[in-house]
Order: C-alpha cells, then structure tokens, then sequence
C-alpha cells in the first residue's frame, strides 16, 4: 500500500523557457521518516523546476504519479505489513485501505429516456422519475448476480449505496495491481477512476463515512498535511461539527450475500471493521 506516514514541502524558485521567473512549491513523502521526505521533496521541486526551464508540457511532471496525501487514522495490524489503513481523504471523509480485501463500487447507470415523450413524462412525473431509477438499481444487481453466476468460485458481501453498489469479496485475498484483479473491476462495471486508483495506490479502497455535502455540511477549510498549528486547529472545529453531522447517516447497508465460495476466515475482522463504521441501522439515510 502506498500510505506515506511523513511529508514535507520544498520551493525552488527559477526561471521558465522564456526567461520568466517561476517559483514551486511540492511535497514529498516519506514512508520512514520526515528527513528523508524533505530529501524527496527537494529533488521533486528541483526536477520540476528543470522540467519548466527546458519547456516541457505539463503533463511531463508527475502530478499522477504520487500518493494520496492523507491523514493516517488507524491501522490494522504491525507496523509495515498493515492488512489495512483508515485515513481521511481529501474532503474529510474516512478511508478503509486494504492490502488484499478486494472492494469493487458499482454505480447505477443514469436512467435515460425512451423517447420524447417519455422524456416529457420524467420532466412533469416524480412518479416516473422513481420508476426509471428503480429500473436501473435494478439492472445493476442482476447484473452483478449474472456476473457471480458465471464465477462460482466466488462469494461476496453486496451493499447499497447512495450511488450504486458496493461489493466486498470474502472469498480469498486479492492483489489489487494483478491482472485478474484489473479484469474483475472492468467486467463489473467498476468506476474507471476507482480503477486507476487502485493501481496507484497499490492497495483497495472503501469510504466510511459520508460525504460532507450530503449530510449537509461544508468541505474542510483546508487540507493535510498542516504547516501551521492554526491550520489545524481550524480543520478539528471542521472535523468535529462534520464527524457530529455523519452519525446521522450511512455510507451502505447490507443487501444481499452472493456466490458458493467459501468465506476466507483471515478475512473476518477487515469485514467488521468495515461495517462496524460504515453501517448503521436500517433506515438511515444513505450517503
């Protein structure tokens, strides 16, 4: 997994192709220590300030190529070789990062159309509009049912979600850059940014708490890591009225069990922790 514990920032200052001045400020990482992250954050800034100076396109730098740069919450198990991570993404939310606990989100289809004058049935019909999304909940799961059918071997947990579905295989573990792995997310219609995620960060990810808007609160003032104590400060007041917000809601409730594979036991704890934060009883909103 690649959860860096340390980051640091550098600047260096030069002048682009043309002879304008420029001056960078990037982050490094560091999975040891923040010495070293301040070593790799310097000859980050140094190697993209080469790269302006030369007129390289954008798209040269490595913006794609680094880490997630998050809070690390908690983790399961000894200090590197963690089977899982729980960090706060960007806009607040808990993560679940897992080794090898294979999670696949599937979002619904957007309902479309048959025609004009179904269109105008959908525009002046909250009835309609209802019926259209109930159909393509509908189409997803058999879709992922078709799909278990075929690959008896398997077995997993499906969730709903506020957008879809989400699928926690219990079968076996999973290697998240593995070619079969790659394949299973394509066929079950996985979002095609969970899936390059996934290869980037070397490891599978599940959100565990709701997204700030839709439980009706604001994003973070600012983001990890904080240079200056009252940057903190300001993100825990954020963090304190958000986490009070999302007791009210879900992330998934638990829908169904699929597949004749065995249920790997290893597995069982990661499962708990799982819904242990991101279920909570029926009836609750989902988020």
């Amino acid at each position: 997994m690649r959860i860096p514990k340390y980051w640091a920032k550098a600047e260096q200052s030069g002048a682009d192709h043309r002879g304008r001045p420029v001056l960078f400020r990037i982050w490094g990482w560091s999975f040891d220590s923040l010495a070293e992250a301040s070593r790799h954050a310097g000859a980050r800034a140094r190697s993209i300030c080469d790269l302006v100076t030369t007129g390289e396109k954008r798209d040269a730098y490595d913006y794609l190529e680094h880490p997630l740069r998050e809070e690390i919450v908690q983790s399961v198990g000894a200090p590197g070789e963690e089977s899982a991570i729980i960090t706060r993404n960007r806009y607040g939310a808990l993560v679940l990062n897992c080794r090898s606990v294979c999670f696949a989100d599937v979002d619904h289809e957007r309902a479309g159309s048959d025609g004009i004058v179904d269109a105008l049935r959908c525009l002046f019909s909250s009835r309609r509009r209802r019926e259209k999304a109930q159909a393509s909940r509908q189409a997803t799961a058999q879709r992922v049912r078709d799909w278990f059918h075929h690959h008896p071997d398997r077995s997993c947990r499906v969730y709903e979600t506020a957008a879809g579905l989400r699928l926690l295989f219990t079968d076996r573990h999973y290697d998240p850059v593995s070619e079969e792995v790659s394949r299973l997310l394509v066929d079950l219609g996985s979002d095609a940014l969970y899936r390059r995620l996934t290869l980037r960060q070397e490891c599978f990810r599940a959100r565990l708490s709701p997204k700030p808007w839709r439980c009706g609160c604001r994003q973070p003032p600012n983001r990890y890591p904080w240079e200056h104590a009252e940057d903190e400060r300001r993100y825990r007041a954020w963090q304190q009225a958000y986490e009070a917000k999302a007791q009210q809601y879900a992330v998934c409730r638990l829908l169904e069990v699929l597949g004749n594979g065995p249920v790997d036991e290893d597995l069982a704890g990661l499962v708990q922790l799982h819904d242990q934060y991101a279920c909570r009883p029926d009836g609750v909103q989902l988020a």
